[in-house]
């Protein structure tokens, strides 16, 4: 009986060093993932960061596409507006207009 109890306590000692090296490989798995989300997430903030507006202003500064004192502005092709955009058109005509009328005296 003896033998049969050392027989049944080595299988369980082998099962519980094969439960603890699985239970390292989940949590090695378990920091991978927490690392590649951190990654995901500081690349995601970094692409954010890249399509602001002041991003590409000072990337343009930096390749020498703008001086100091200069900006940028958008030129769309016809049907391609959007909202913003097509404000502004709408409102430089007006001040075009303005400025006929100024010069030139109201018609």
């Amino acid at each position: 009986m003896s033998l049969a109890g050392l027989v049944l306590a080595a299988a369980f000692v082998g099962i519980t060093v094969q439960a603890n090296a699985i239970a390292r490989e989940i949590a090695g798995y378990h920091a991978d993932i927490t690392a590649a989300q951190a990654e995901q997430a500081a690349r995601t903030a970094h692409i954010a960061d890249q399509q602001t507006p002041d991003y590409v202003r000072e990337k343009a500064r930096d390749y020498g596409y703008i001086g100091v004192n200069e900006s940028l502005i958008a030129v769309e092709r016809n049907g391609q507006t959007t909202g913003p955009s097509s404000e502004a058109v709408s409102s430089s005509v007006s001040r075009i207009t303005r400025w006929v009328a100024f010069f030139f005296g109201t018609r």
